[in-house]
Formats: C-alpha cells, sequence, structure tokens
C-alpha cells in the first residue's frame, strides 16, 4: 500500500522533554519547538494543513493562537480543537473567517472527567 502523502509535524510544547519519539529514524517526520505556543507560532514560517489546539485551555489564549494562526492556515486546512465543550472560540473564529464549524461532544464511558479535561 502507497501512502498518497508524507507529513511533517511540528509540534510545541513547554516541557523540553516533550518530542522524544521523534527522534532516531523518526527524526525526518517532525520537531518540537519548545517555549511558549503563540511566540513559536508568530515565529512559525510554514503553512498549516492540521492545527490541533491542545495548550493553555483559558479562552483568551485559544483564541489568540487561532489569530496568531489565521493567515498560515492552508487552502483546506483543518483546524481542531478540546476546548470547545467550554468555550466557543473555535466556533467563533471560524464564523470571523468564513470556516465552516463542526463540534462532536464525547461522553466517554465511566470517565472521571467528561471531555478528557
Amino acid at each position: 500500500m502507497k501512502r498518497a502523502f508524507w507529513g511533517i509535524i511540528d509540534g510545541i510544547d513547554i516541557n523540553i522533554e516533550a518530542g522524544y519519539l521523534l527522534a532516531g529514524k523518526y527524526a525526518s517526520a517532525g520537531k518540537i519547538l519548545y517555549g511558549d505556543s503563540i511566540k513559536s507560532l508568530e515565529n512559525f514560517e510554514k503553512k498549516i494543513d492540521l492545527f490541533i489546539n491542545d495548550s493553555d485551555h483559558s479562552a483568551d489564549y485559544e483564541y489568540n493562537e487561532y489569530l496568531t494562526i489565521k493567515d498560515k492556515l492552508a487552502q483546506n486546512s483543518v483546524v481542531l480543537g478540546d476546548n470547545s465543550n467550554i468555550t466557543s472560540k473555535l466556533s467563533e473564529f471560524s464564523m470571523q473567517m468564513d470556516r465552516k464549524f463542526i463540534y462532536f461532544q464525547e461522553f466517554p464511558l465511566d470517565h472521571w472527567v467528561r471531555g478528557g479535561v
């Protein structure tokens, strides 16, 4: 089976021990940028096809991340967030940028906190 596309993952983390899986033969698959997410995104120079928001969970910080990436998003990019059960920032950003927004609520069986937050 052939892959249709080889992607690169660029992650951001404040923990300098993160990213240990991107070593050895996997080092060419991506890299981790260490530090504040918004500052790292401000300096990020590539187009973003898939953005997964899972950093500071405050509504303002989340929204500022979306504003920071808005001009870096590829034409058919996808933006995922894990805060939509507690903030409306991704839906607001989507409407302002004329992007589609879909919300899926998870209900894990016997999980101690809804949504994995």
